[in-house]
């Protein structure tokens, strides 16, 4: 009697959670050796919140400011409750303590060997957090929100929403606080689903309208010399001098006037007292 051949086999499906501290390099030097030590201990609280214990994890890798770490695929609702629970811990940390943290954070689910190796959902994670569409996404909510409110932002692979979703598997987050949001990232490219504590899902939409997923969006600065993207600005009370407005060729001087307005999209408005020099409304000058 022959020898039965072995079938061909997979390894188990897990949960790959990828977390970065957004500006963490921007922090006083005092605070730099103290921010991994805290974002771990953060971290653990959300996921013992949600009842994921520290042993969980059955892989775990070290990136700095932040870590990769391999659960279980079952473990992926909670995952992703995890992330409400630290908006919490987050917003009550930032108003009493420094420094103030925020997260990226990424999720993808897909087949993964118990050894340490050079695996595509490892690969794929790792594009989701580092994609410039992502990032871009993050720097325009972060703009936009009120300090207190912006503490995560989490993008899912099409995998891992499909999976976590297409059943009544989380408990504290929706499917409806997501954004999709196509990233690109080197050989990655597919939809994904984007969560920003605060921002509405049509926000994000918004955010990455007319940007190419393939090229990276303009910079903050890039945006501040382009007029590239939306700004809103609200004033109120009363100018003294002369307030100047225009649309780029023509200018209209008002002395004395009291002001509460509202600006949404390119500003091309000066509101001053004495103003020394010439004044060019032009967009994409310096």
């Amino acid at each position: 009697m022959s020898e039965q051949t072995k079938p061909a086999l997979m390894p188990e499906h897990c949960a790959v959670l990828a977390v970065d501290t957004i500006g963490s390099g921007g922090n006083a030097p005092e605070h730099l050796t103290g921010i991994p030590v805290l974002v771990r201990r953060l971290a653990e609280a959300a996921l013992h919140a949600v009842g994921i214990s520290g042993d969980a994890a059955v892989d775990e890798q070290f990136t700095g400011d932040g870590f990769m770490r391999t659960y279980p695929s079952r473990f992926l609702p909670a995952l992703v409750d995890m992330v409400n629970a630290l908006d919490g811990l987050l917003t009550a940390h930032n108003q009493s303590a420094k420094p103030e943290i925020r997260l990226r954070l990424a999720l993808h689910v897909g087949p993964l060997p118990r050894e340490r190796g050079f695996y595509r959902p490892n690969i794929d994670v790792n594009r989701l957090l580092g994609a410039a569409t992502f990032k871009h996404v993050v720097e325009h909510c972060q703009a936009h929100v009120s300090g207190d409110r912006f503490t995560t932002a989490l993008v899912l692979s099409e995998g891992a929403h499909k999976t976590v979703f297409g059943g009544d598997y989380t408990r504290s987050v929706d499917r409806h606080e997501f954004a999709p949001v196509q990233i690109k990232h080197n050989e990655f490219d597919e939809r994904c689903w984007v969560r920003v504590a605060g921002v509405n899902p049509k926000q994000i939409v918004d955010a990455t309208a007319g940007v190419s997923p393939s090229e990276t969006p303009p910079t903050s600065a890039d945006q501040l010399a382009t007029g590239w993207g939306e700004r809103s600005i609200n004033n109120s009370g009363t100018v003294h001098g002369h307030q100047l407005s225009g649309d780029g060729n023509n200018i209209y001087a008002t002395p004395n006037v009291n002001v509460s307005n509202y600006v949404g999209g390119t500003n091309t408005g000066i509101q001053a007292g004495v103003v020394n020099g010439g004044i060019n409304l032009n967009r994409g000058q310096r």
